[in-house]
């Protein structure tokens, strides 16, 4: 039976038939991060958390556990005008973690509030070839056609249980080859967010999951 995928969780994996990455912030680390039972992860130095006292302490420990087998994305990270440390601090830190990511070929789970022509310019400037995925894209479609133009992954989830039609509008505009979906920080069960896709592009799950599950074997499981 294929399973659902759900790329992005902060929960511990509850439910079968599902493959789930935990998102383990810098303030939860355990060395190694605590993923048996097929729950995987995804670590990161999230700009929330980031100060000039922690960033280089947790850089380094993130460089000693991002070999563990069950990690398999740094994440989240990125950029954020609302809430932590200056842009130049934290563009310097995310620059950091996607040269990481490249070394170990791992993929890159994004963090982005109301800064996403600077992440489309880190990566224009530092070119990864790992998949730089935004997540819990619930924006509009000129900034998705920015992102799909310069490569970037998109991950879909409580947004399009909304009903807002111009947003599963926009949301039919990712190829399925570039989608992902994730629960995040909600207390959900992710195959809600493949039945609102199902019906929003009018599509067999079956077919869904087949196609999100190569999705993530191609890109997550090198």
């Amino acid at each position: 039976m294929i399973p659902y995928v759900d790329i992005h969780t902060h929960f511990p994996k509850t439910v079968e038939n599902v493959i789930s990455i935990q998102n383990i912030t810098q303030n939860e680390w355990e060395n190694p991060p605590n993923t048996e039972g097929g729950n995987f992860a995804s670590v990161g130095l999230h700009p929330w958390f980031l100060t000039k006292e922690n960033a280089e302490k947790g850089f380094e420990k993130l460089t000693q556990i991002i070999d563990n087998q069950n990690i398999v994305a740094i994440g989240e990270c990125g950029l954020d005008k609302l809430k932590g440390e200056n842009l130049d601090f934290q563009t310097d830190i995310f620059a950091k973690q996607i040269q990481l990511a490249e070394s170990v070929q791992k993929p890159v789970i994004i963090h982005c509030v109301r800064a996403f022509n600077e992440v489309i310019a880190l990566k224009k400037k530092l070119k990864p070839t790992v998949p730089m995925i935004i997540h819990g894209f619930n924006k509009n479609e000129t900034i998705l056609k920015e992102l799909l133009k310069n490569g970037f992954y998109i991950s879909i989830g409580a947004a399009i249980l909304r009903g807002d039609k111009k947003f599963e509008k926009t949301v039919l505009e990712i190829p399925l080859e570039r989608l992902f979906f994730e629960t995040d920080d909600k207390d959900m069960d992710v195959q809600d967010v493949y039945e609102a896709y199902c019906e929003a592009a009018n599509m067999n799950i079956t077919d869904l999951k087949s196609i999100i599950y190569k999705n993530y074997t191609q890109e997550f499981t090198k």
